[in-house]
């Protein structure tokens, strides 16, 4: 099934997407206690050195900053950090754990020890600190003890996913693999974007063989792991060796070796790997390429070293510190309140400055903004004008410019906006997006791709890039790709709502439902008007097979936005079908066609109901142009099944064949190639041999 997934949703907050100058920047307490690592460092730093500041927040800023320098294998700045917060108070739980964790990180166990028993005498009902002692009698091997204190943890915060994946560390260290299974399973239940869940599980199926479900958990641990993960690339890479794809094993042992060149046990499994190419080249009589020396892989490094760990990138809506200079007293309210996020309370005050100054530029910015960020497009692009009219050749103000049209659904008019950025700054990664997102919206996924792929070769920080693209990927039905990119969208921004949802639904359409609803549900926890969210709602209950509360569902999206609404009827018509209702399917399907008369999903759907209602002629009449078209498991099963019912086995028998000897694209295929299979096996039965020559019993004319 071909998914218009690039037609789904204009999502509220569009401004987001392509770059936005609008917010004033958030304060230092703001900046130190939030979630992107790139403001935390300056934050903390001017809260530290602000002696006038409460000691309470001084602590706090020691402490954040500690966490930070020791995440990023600074552990002197980090021990230094923690020492000076423990000196404020030396009873703050916090301080202790940050200082317990950077001693343990520098290799002082005994002191990190005694830092985190401390802290769990002043708080014995600390989840965080058992986690931080359950973590550091992990790296001293205690599996056992280890364990008791993440079950300690789990029982104060049930909800607290890492200690979860701690604990499945202990049982598959010693052994216990079911116990172990069930422990990340919950984590990644509990947060789908969690590195270390996916290696634990990728080791578990490893030790039981099931090496393609290993292969892909360290696959994603790749794709979400901010920096190159040499463990998550070594265990793939004995993953592949197992499987006898040793190309893909030297790979990912290069790798290994680019990040530490040192590694003898990398260099050892390389070295097994070459030479059994080398000899399987030998057995199947040719040769193999000659893979590049370990040296090579390792001097690679020095021109090329790893990549730093990417900064989460900082919300497109914020303008950068000195854009503006400060707002006049007739702004300061206003400003304020923009910088609090109150759009709609900082909107009345900026229309009183604007009336009195038809020309305050910074007004008119702050008021694009505020209209950006409540949705309200055209207001938004008036006062773009105005400010164009002043600087036609302002690039940031042509890519606000597309962003209004793109809300307005004027998508000639985006991409016209965009193209005059670019000619101004042929490096402007934000109008690329907003360029690749007019295409995705109009059905031109390879355009859009091309523009995302060069807007994230100039920025690849941007998690709006990342996720418009894995949308691209859903449109053109590569689905593994655009998992991949949710994943690395979802990275670098944890609170992507949107982002989320779109791989809850790519998940569901995968077959992977476990996880796909985990993130469906919290994407509607956070907001319950998500309508991507709400689809992959409806899509869960018709795989689920409950197909009257998918219609209920779908009922509440068709007709909500233009951009979906044909992928919302198609799935409805689906719903229909599986109750073997297939009037209500043809009013969707019909309607579709009305308007896209080769739209192939619908096409496809309709054969199939013109099946179910024994008009073979007409169901091979859409199917045949919807194979043409595309080329699905799906759609050859439902052909075979028309010429089945036609009574024409013979080319029935064919397309069964066709149907069971492609790649799965999604769950729609995959239930059709089981269905396939069994076909196959019942006509065989029917089919005999005549003179064929082929007597054996077990013989078959298929």
């Amino acid at each position: 099934m071909s998914i218009p997934f690039a037609r789904l949703m204009v999502p509220a907050a569009v401004m987001f997407l392509c770059g936005v100058a609008g917010l004033a920047e958030a304060g230092d307490l703001e900046d130190c206690n939030g979630p992107l690592p790139a403001k935390i460092e300056p934050g903390c730093t001017a809260i530290i050195n602000d002696q006038s500041r409460p000691a309470a927040e001084r602590l706090r800023a020691y402490v954040g900053r500690s966490h930070l320098f020791t995440s990023r294998s600074n552990v002197d700045g980090g021990l230094a950090d923690a020492d000076a917060a423990v000196q404020i108070d030396p009873k703050s739980v916090p301080a202790l754990l940050a200082r317990g964790y950077a001693r343990q990180r520098k290799g002082d166990f005994d002191g990190g020890l005694a830092d985190m028993n401390q802290a769990i005498e002043l708080d014995p009902n600390s989840p965080n600190a058992y986690a931080a002692r359950g973590g550091l009698k992990l790296d001293r091997k205690q599996w056992t003890d280890a364990a008791a204190d993440f079950t300690k943890t789990i029982a104060l915060k049930q909800d607290y996913a890492m200690a979860y994946v701690g604990r499945a560390r202990a049982s598959v260290e010693t052994s216990q693999l079911d116990s172990a299974m069930s422990d990340v399973n919950t984590a990644i239940s509990l947060n789908a974007s969690l590195p270390g869940a996916f290696f634990w599980r990728g080791q578990i199926y490893r030790r039981k063989g099931d090496l393609d479900h290993a292969i892909e958990d360290f696959s994603r641990v790749i794709a979400q792991s901010p920096q190159p993960d040499r463990g998550a690339y070594f265990a793939r890479g004995q993953s592949f060796s197992s499987k006898g794809d040793y190309a893909r094993a030297i790979a990912d042992f290069d790798k290994v070796l680019s990040i530490a060149p040192g590694d003898q046990m990398a260099q050892q499994q390389r070295q097994a790997a070459v030479a059994m190419q080398a000899e399987l080249a030998k057995v199947q009589g040719g040769t193999a390429a000659p893979a590049p020396s370990a040296s090579t892989a390792s001097r690679s490094v020095a021109a090329d070293p790893p990549p730093a760990t990417p900064q989460a990138t900082v919300p497109l809506a914020t303008i950068p510190k000195g854009t503006f200079p400060a707002p006049p007293p007739g702004l300061s309210e206003a400003a304020q309140l923009m910088a609090q996020k109150k759009y709609a309370d900082a909107l009345p005050r900026l229309n009183t400055v604007i009336a009195a100054d038809p020309r305050n530029v910074q007004a008119l910015r702050y008021r694009v903004s505020a209209n950006l960020s409540l949705s309200h497009f055209a207001e938004a692009r008036t006062d773009i004008d105005t400010l164009l009219r002043m600087k036609p050749n302002d690039g940031p103000l042509l890519v606000s410019h597309a962003v209004a049209s793109i809300g307005m659904r004027q998508f000639d008019q985006a991409t016209a906006d965009a193209n005059q950025a670019l000619s101004i700054n042929p490096n402007d990664a934000a109008a690329y997006i907003c360029r690749g997102m007019a295409s995705r919206l109009t059905g031109k996924f390879q355009d859009a791709i091309a523009d995302l792929d060069r807007s994230i070769s100039l920025n690849d920080k941007d998690y709006m890039a990342f996720a418009e693209r894995g949308q691209a990927y859903m449109g053109l039905n590569q689905n593994d790709k655009a998992v991949v990119d949710f994943d690395r969208s979802l990275v670098l921004n944890p609170v992507n709502d949107n982002a989320r949802a779109a791989r809850g639904l790519v998940l569901l359409l995968k077959g992977n439902s476990a996880e796909g609803l985990v993130d469906v549900k919290n994407a509607l926890d956070r907001n319950p008007n998500n309508q991507v969210a709400e689809l992959g709602q409806g899509l869960a209950m018709l795989l689920s097979g409950q197909y009257d509360r998918a219609i209920v569902a779908l009922d509440q999206l068709v007709g909500k936005q233009p951009a979906f609404d044909t992928f919302v009827r198609t799935l409805r018509a689906r719903a229909y079908l599986g109750k073997k209702d297939a009037a209500g399917a043809m009013t969707d399907l019909d309607l579709v066609l009305r308007t896209r008369p080769n739209d192939a999903d619908a096409l496809g759907l309709r054969g199939i109901a013109f099946t179910s209602m024994k008009q073979y002629d007409k169901a091979l009449d859409d199917l045949g142009k919807a194979i043409t078209q595309k080329p699905t498991i799906e759609r050859y099963f439902a052909r075979a099944t028309a010429y089945e019912g036609r009574g024409d086995l013979d080319k029935a028998t064919d397309d069964y064949r066709s149907a069971t000897q492609m790649a799965p694209a999604n769950v729609f295929d995959i239930a059709a190639q089981t269905q396939s299979r069994l076909k196959i096996q019942q006509l065989s039965k029917r089919t005999p041999c005549g003179t064929s020559g082929r007597g054996d019993k077990d013989d078959t004319c298929l």
